[in-house]
This record gives structure tokens, C-alpha cells and sequence, in this order.
């Protein structure tokens, strides 16, 4: 939320999209030094049912240079309500605490299970489509 908006405010005053993405990046990297590393687990733990390995989450936000969080979808046709709006939230609450966020289209998968009749450049349309739909809808992709 708070990267979302600065976006906004600063969108507002900064026309150039190079400097703004610039200054953005700067600042959203401040957000999270300032942080407390036990607000930077909570956030990451409030996205998670089960966490294996929860002890060690703490020592990987403070000695690695960047945690690197994995998700994947499998582009089958329209996006639900969980796709669209609950994966930006978690998606967001990672990258606010300091996670790189790498997304895994499965667009084989798809093909594998016949979405989109098998037409892969139609599931790779598909995937592109929900890409944008998230932006749309505030994902930080930075």
C-alpha cells in the first residue's frame, strides 16, 4: 500500500517515466532499510499458511543481498478474483519486505492440459493478459 502510494504522489509531479522509476526505486529501497527486520518477517508470514523453515526467514532478510520469492500461474483463461486481487496483495507485502519477486508462467502446462485448445501462442496471449491485468490493479513489479 504505502509503495502504491508513492507511486501516485509521485507520478504527480515527476512527467519523465526514466527519472520517476529512478526515484521510485530509491525510495521503495529506503522503505524497507528503515524497516525492522521483525516487521519484514510479519509481513512475509502474513501471507504464508504454512512456513517451513520460519526460523531462518530473519537471517535470510539480513545477511542475503536478495531473497528471491517464487510464484506461478498457469494462463487457462479468464483471471478470478484470487488471481487478480489476492495475488497483488502478497505479492506486494513480499516485495515491501524486501523480496525480489520472479513469477513462473506455465504456459507448457497449459498446453499440456489443453487450455486455450492447446494453441500455445493464444496461452502466451493469455499470460501477457494477466500480467497486465495486475499492473492495472497495482502490483509492484519493480
Amino acid at each position: 500500500m504505502l509503495h502504491q502510494g508513492l507511486k501516485s504522489l509521485f507520478s504527480l509531479f515527476i512527467k519523465d517515466k526514466k527519472i520517476f522509476k529512478l526515484i521510485y526505486i530509491i525510495i521503495a529501497q529506503l522503505i524497507i532499510i528503515l524497516m525492522e527486520i521483525s516487521d519484514r518477517v510479519n509481513l512475509i508470514k502474513s501471507i504464508g499458511e504454512e512456513i517451513i523453515g520460519e526460523e531462518n526467514i530473519a537471517q535470510l532478510l539480513t545477511n542475503k543481498k536478495e531473497v528471491v520469492a517464487y510464484d506461478g500461474f498457469e494462463p487457462s483463461g479468464r483471471m478470478h478474483i484470487g488471481q487478480g486481487i489476492l495475488r497483488v496483495i502478497n505479492t506486494n507485502k513480499m516485495t515491501q519486505a524486501g523480496c525480489k519477486f520472479r513469477f513462473w508462467v506455465a504456459d507448457w502446462f497449459a498446453q499440456l492440459n489443453n487450455k486455450m485448445d492447446g494453441d500455445l501462442e493464444k496461452i502466451r496471449n493469455v499470460g501477457k493478459y494477466m500480467i497486465e491485468i495486475w499492473k492495472a490493479v497495482g502490483m509492484d513489479l519493480t
